[in-house]
């Protein structure tokens, strides 16, 4: 079976594009090289971002996707998307603007501002494809949707006439029914902007106070599952009680947000493939305590349903898609991990040329791999726990799994001096299973003394079932507040 005729496009998710400042050229999100290396021009360089960042500001513009990694508690800890280009390119499909004309090429990435409503950005995708288009008048586009991208593209594809133009889309990691995540930084702000000692910057006000400004924020909030109630296990509706909210100008923010889930809906009009995490714990639900005069004060977040560490699975799961694929896989690398990729490039190519699907994911086996915490000091004890039993957890613990694990260097932080030669050749992290739990696997080491970005890589063998690779971020970052 031949392939059909298509070129690719890439949406990426919230955050995940570059945003530029039309006057001076300047990358205001997010350029790592321009942070300063004396850590007392910080609070300047911080100043900067937010003031710029709060929409509406139409001085900014999109540049581009983010090409390095994107490190923001609660929200995602995420990989570039420079590695899902290059697989593409290693299958053949044209991608550097450096070396083809625009018209030649067949991959095309989407930047966009995430901040704006998405409406907006849905009709700027349309015109982008119209004009990508032109240069392949008898190709479909086949669109690649991370997160928030995957909600642009459906509002592109059912309401701005995309139907007629696109042939399939890859939902990875995109909610139908919001985030609750969203939410918890709506109204606490991030826990962590890119490193810990930037947080004596008030980085949680400064991102609460932010996002509350950006219409797309609103449109990621769950507007048909409750996920928050009170002390008696009422129901809290935040479309309702709206006092958690600053002003009036936010809070039609919040009820559009509601209309545009609303009018969106969970239909499907072109071919559709759902790329998913599960088993990984992911906040669903929150336990909101009120003070004095019903005000709110603060919330309980509660992991207690599994997805991909940010969306939840039902959320993620569409349950029209042609196709559903499940991986123990994180919201912020679903589109870098090894399992998605090799089904990504079976769905592109291999099942037209190819009689029968070779099996490429561990369907058969439960696993869950986390490690203790997101950050870490240099010294620090990293614990890290896994899973593995056959089909679910009440089905007995497989024998003979092996488990390889080891820390692997990502990237310097942002602020510090680019490392030339970073640290090789790390331990490995030892890895035994529980005795009182069989089925269950626990590791540690010490946290190495350079700075940096970090994966936790494991590679679970099962006998009879493909080996499978599993990886967490983590941020390694020394603490000394003194010279600040």
């Amino acid at each position: 079976m031949k392939v059909p005729s298509h070129f690719l496009v890439i949406v990426p998710g919230f955050m995940g594009s570059k945003l530029r400042d039309k006057m001076t050229g300047e990358i205001i999100w997010v350029d790592f090289s321009s942070i300063p290396l004396n850590p007392f021009e910080w609070d300047k360089w911080i100043e900067n971002l937010f003031s710029k960042l709060v929409y509406p500001n139409d001085n900014l513009e999109p540049d581009g996707i983010m090409d390095e990694v994107l490190f923001i508690p609660p929200w995602a800890k995420q990989e570039h998307y420079g590695r899902l280009i290059r697989l593409l390119e290693s299958m053949g499909y044209k991608v550097d603007p450096a070396k083809y004309a625009e018209r030649e090429l067949n991959v095309y990435v989407f930047a966009y501002d995430w901040r704006q409503d998405n409406r907006v950005s849905a009709r700027q995708l349309a015109q982008a494809v119209e004009r990508w288009n032109s240069f392949h008048p008898k190709s479909k586009v086949w669109i690649l949707a991370h997160s928030n991208g995957g909600i642009i593209s459906r509002w592109y594809i059912e309401k701005e006439g995309g139907k007629d133009k696109v042939g399939r889309l890859f939902l990875l990691g995109s909610p139908w029914d919001g985030v609750p995540k969203a939410f918890q930084i709506m109204f606490s702000g991030l826990d962590i902007l890119f490193r810990w000692r930037f947080n004596l910057f008030n980085i949680p006000v400064r991102t609460r106070d932010v996002l509350r400004t950006f219409p797309s924020a609103y449109q990621l909030l769950p507007a048909k599952n409750p996920f928050l109630r009170d002390l008696y296990n009422e129901r809290v509706d935040p479309f309702t009680d709206m006092t958690w909210l600053g002003d009036e100008g936010q809070q039609k923010m919040l009820l559009d947000g509601r209309r545009f889930d609303n009018e969106l809906g969970t239909n499907l009009s072109v071919e559709t493939l759902c790329f998913f995490g599960r088993k990984l714990p992911t906040v669903s639900s929150g336990l909101v305590r009120f003070a004095a005069g019903g005000n709110w004060r603060d919330i309980k977040w509660e992991a207690t349903e599994s997805g991909d560490g940010t969306v939840p699975e039902h959320s993620a799961v569409f349950l029209n898609a042609q196709a559903q694929y499940p991986f123990c896989v994180n919201h912020g690398d679903i589109y870098v991990n090894p399992a998605v990729l090799e089904v990504l490039e079976w769905e592109l190519f291999g099942k037209y040329l190819l009689s029968k699907r070779a099996t490429l994911m561990n369907a058969m086996l439960s696993i869950t791999f986390e490690a203790d915490h997101d950050t870490y000091r240099p010294g620090d004890t990293i614990k890290i726990s896994i899973s593995i039993h056959k089909n679910n957890f009440e089905s007995p613990p497989l024998p003979g799994v092996q488990i390889q694990a080891r820390l692997v260097w990502r990237q310097a932080l942002p602020g510090m001096v680019v490392i030339s030669s970073p640290p090789q050749d790390l331990p490995e992290i030892g890895v035994v299973e529980s005795e009182p739990l069989p089925g269950y696997y626990k590791g540690q080491m010490i946290a190495p003394e350079f700075e940096g970005y970090y994966a936790i890589r494991a590679v679970v063998m099962a006998p009879g079932h493909t080996p499978l690779l599993l990886e967490e971020l983590i941020m390694i970052e020394s603490i000394d507040d003194n010279h600040l």
